[in-house]
């Protein structure tokens, strides 16, 4: 088929935190939405498989010019469908410089959704030995609020990268299956192209897709997009605005795994702790990595991939991660290729992250001489459509009825995950739309 052409009040692009969250929040008020999602609704969830088939370019292969690997999902649900399930209050900045007070949002969502920490009861024996070494060296390792119900969730899985086959993990395929629940329609494998413009001064009259049936011509009277830090500027920049695509920032991270001498955290859970303590002073959080993600770490880079031979001592291993708020120094260009350089403050607060973890492992049991690192791996890509520079407060481009939402709104990095911020701002645009 060629030239489909249907019509909406509203269409959505993406469907992951931003999108998802948008289309439902319109679709629950009666509007007329339509989602195009670049991706499938993959059905199977909570292995290697899955992970290698939903990541863009099976994520070891997703990587700016520099070799820096930026992971994304393309899939409906986005990210949130291989995110940890972590949940991290809006940064305090975007209230205090841009007058974006996201609180009664963030509030809604908690209470919506049940976000809270784990019960202690969950937690195993290696990441209790991290926590108390964390507080022999003063560091506060707390356990952290997270998107997973508890009764539905195995302690021994860790599988929340790979997607959940428990459905123990909120993601925004929820979200997206509520809009359809009020009418919204959801194509997939739709690529969108561009925006179709009219007027003078510009107006957004809808946008141009590439399905596998041919060309898909969706007009509107607004568009959202939301496909994501690395998707949507090469979208601007193709309706022209040519803005879109600088101030790209990923909150890369360094991951270290460990061989304990008592044992490890191989069945224990990623990112149920983690320290804040050094986010305003230093530039970095530090938190626990189960030992099957530690050691999955290891393999996305050659140079480290002779650390397969930990894995004969697997029982053994524990990991600890080091996420940094890095510089805004990438870019993305209209083709979609990246450039992300680590800038010198970069590096710095990536080492000195890398050592603190080093510190809690040795002390928690871990032998010295087996901990190895991972470094520039980052999952939270944004920067590329920022406040005040692509879009204004209120998420609207220099073309009216143009909006985006989703991380590349964000003017600089929260060195934290994200969701429950891009959820905020989703519910806060809706609302206005």
């Amino acid at each position: 088929m060629e030239n489909e052409r249907l019509r909406a009040e509203v269409v959505v692009v993406g469907s992951g935190a931003g999108g998802g969250t948008v289309a439902r929040e319109l679709a629950l008020r009666g509007r007329d939405v339509i989602i195009l999602e670049r991706g499938r609704w993959h059905r199977h969830m909570g292995d290697l498989l899955a992970m290698m088939t939903v990541l863009d370019r099976m994520a070891v292969f997703s990587r700016s010019r520099e070799g820096v690997i930026i992971d994304r999902a393309i899939t409906v649900g986005g990210s949130t469908v291989m995110y940890a399930g972590n949940s991290f209050d809006p940064p305090a900045w975007l209230k205090d410089e841009y007058g974006i007070d996201l609180t009664p949002w963030a509030r809604e969502t908690k209470e919506e959704l049940g976000i809270a920490p784990f019960p202690e009861e969950w937690f195993g024996p290696g990441t209790r030995r991290l926590r108390e070494a964390a507080a022999d060296l003063g560091i506060d390792l707390a356990p952290q609020e997270k998107f997973i119900d508890p009764e539905r969730c195995d302690s021994a899985c860790d599988h929340c990268m790979m997607g959940c086959e428990r459905d123990a993990k909120w993601t925004t395929r929820r979200y997206v299956s509520e809009a359809l629940g009020r009418g919204a329609r959801l194509i997939t494998r739709a690529e969108v192209r561009e925006v179709l413009l009219c007027g003078n001064p510009r107006e957004a009259a809808g946008v141009r897709a590439l399905t596998p049936r041919g060309e898909l011509l969706v007009e509107a009277e607004k568009v959202v997009l939301s496909a994501g830090g690395m998707g949507t500027p090469p979208i601007l920049n193709r309706s022209g605005i040519w803005e879109a695509g600088s101030n790209f920032f990923m909150d890369p991270m360094v991951v270290l795994l460990g061989i304990g001498r008592e044992g490890g955290t191989w069945r224990e859970g990623t990112f149920t702790h983690a320290s804040t303590d050094f986010a305003g002073s230093d530039g970095f959080i530090v938190g626990n990595t189960g030992g099957m993600n530690a050691l999955l770490s290891m393999l996305t880079r050659p140079s480290t991939a002779w650390n397969i031979r930990r894995a004969l001592r697997y029982p053994r291993a524990m990991g600890m991660f080091a996420k940094v708020a890095d510089s805004s120094s990438g870019h993305i260009s209209p083709d979609g290729s990246m450039s992300k350089p680590m800038t010198r403050e970069d590096r710095l607060r990536m080492d000195k992250g890398a050592t603190v973890c080093e510190k809690i492992m040795v002390r928690a049991g871990a032998d010295p001489r087996s901990i190895c690192a991972v470094k520039d791996l980052g999952g939270h890509p944004g920067g590329t459509a920022a406040i005040g520079r692509v879009v204004d407060s209120g998420l609207q481009t220099e073309v009216r009825g143009l909006f985006v939402c989703d991380g590349s709104v964000l003017p600089r990095s929260p060195g934290v995950p994200p969701v429950l911020t891009i959820i905020s701002l989703a519910k806060r645009l809706a609302a206005t739309l």
